[in-house]
C-alpha cells in the first residue's frame, strides 16, 4: 500500500520533486520506492521527459488499478471506524414471543433513529431454541425469559423486566368472574399450553406438583404465542401466560382467571453467551433495550 501509494501520488502529479514534497518524503526515498515496485512487478512504470515524468502503457493501467484500491481502503478504515464505534453493523437478536409485541420494537426503532446504518435481525420463538442459537453463535444476545438455572456457567444475564404467569381465559370461560378458584378445579378444565421445554411449562408443572397436584394434559401444544392466545378467545380453554400478553392486541380481550395458588412472578432480561463479547453494535442495541425498560419495566 505505501509504493502504491507513492506511485499514484507521482502520476497525479507528474513530477517525482512534486510528489515526495506532497508526501513529505525525501526525492531519493521516493526514486527507490518506485523502483521497488517497478521490480516487483517486472516492467517499467513511468516515462521521463521534460517537465517531469509520465506513465508507461503498463503504468497507466496500474493507475486505475490503484485508484480504486486506494479508494477501497479508504471505504474499509472508515467503515471499520462506524463498527468500531457502533454506528453501523449488524445485531442479531433472539427475542421471546412477548418481546416481539412490546419493547422491543420500541428499543429497535429508536436505535435506527439515531444509527440508521444498523442492520437488526429479530428471530422469534420460545426459550430452547433461542438458547440454542446463542450458542451456535447465531444470535448476539436473547432477550427472554430468565433461565431456570439463572444462566450457571454457560450465560450471563441481566435483569429487564418483571411480570407475572397467570391463568387465563376467555370472558365466557367458566370460570371467569369467580374469585379464589382452587387449583384442582382449575387443573380438571381443558388447558392449551406451550411445548414441554419452555421454561413457562414447566414453571406450571412445578407450581402444580409442589401442590400435590398432576399437571394438566393439555389438548392443544402450540409454539406460536399468537395462536393460542387467538384460539382461547374461540375456545373454553385456559392458557398459562404473563399478565402483559392482556396489554397486545391478541390478547386484550382474554381474562385473568383468579387461581392465587398457580400464580408466579417471572423476570426476564438479557442473556449473553459467555464469554460475553458484543460488538458495539449489539452494546449499543442492548443500551437502548436497557433505557425502554428502565421507564417501564413490566413485559
Amino acid at each position: 500500500m505505501r509504493l502504491l501509494s507513492y506511485f499514484l501520488r507521482t502520476a497525479e502529479l507528474g513530477n517525482i520533486t512534486k510528489a515526495a514534497e506532497a508526501l513529505n518524503v525525501a526525492q531519493p526515498t521516493l526514486s527507490k520506492a518506485i523502483q521497488q515496485l517497478e521490480r516487483q512487478l517486472d516492467a517499467p512504470l513511468f516515462y521521463r521527459n521534460a517537465h517531469g515524468v509520465e506513465t508507461t502503457p503498463i503504468g497507466a493501467r496500474l493507475l486505475r488499478h490503484a485508484k480504486l484500491v486506494t479508494a477501497q481502503v479508504t471505504d474499509a478504515v472508515e467503515e471499520i471506524e462506524a463498527m468500531r464505534d457502533g454506528s453501523v453493523g449488524q445485531v442479531r437478536i433472539g427475542a421471546g414471543p412477548s418481546w416481539v409485541r412490546r419493547k422491543l420494537p420500541d428499543a429497535v426503532a429508536e436505535a435506527l433513529a439515531e444509527r440508521p446504518g444498523l442492520q437488526i435481525s429479530i428471530s422469534s420463538g420460545f426459550d430452547e431454541r433461542l438458547l440454542q442459537g446463542l450458542e451456535d453463535g447465531a444470535l448476539d444476545f436473547v432477550v427472554a425469559e430468565k433461565p431456570l438455572s439463572g444462566g450457571g456457567g454457560q450465560y450471563d444475564y441481566e435483569f429487564l423486566t418483571d411480570d407475572a404467569l397467570i391463568v387465563v381465559g376467555r370472558p365466557h370461560h367458566p370460570l371467569a368472574g369467580r374469585h379464589q378458584i382452587s387449583p384442582r378445579e382449575a387443573l380438571e378444565a381443558t388447558w392449551a399450553l406451550p411445548p414441554q421445554h419452555t421454561l413457562a411449562r414447566r414453571k406450571l408443572e412445578g407450581k402444580v406438583i409442589s401442590l400435590g397436584e398432576a399437571p394438566p394434559d393439555p389438548v392443544i401444544v402450540s409454539n406460536s404465542q399468537t395462536f393460542l392466545l387467538s384460539f382461547a378467545l374461540r375456545y373454553d380453554i385456559l392458557l398459562y401466560t404473563t399478565r402483559s400478553v392482556m396489554l397486545i392486541p391478541e390478547g386484550r380481550d382474554l381474562v385473568e382467571i383468579d387461581v392465587p395458588e398457580l400464580a408466579t412472578s417471572r423476570a426476564a432480561g438479557l442473556i449473553y453467551r459467555r464469554p460475553k463479547l458484543l460488538t458495539p453494535a449489539a452494546q449499543f442495541m442492548a443500551l437502548k433495550l436497557k433505557a425502554v425498560c428502565r421507564n417501564d419495566p413490566i413485559n
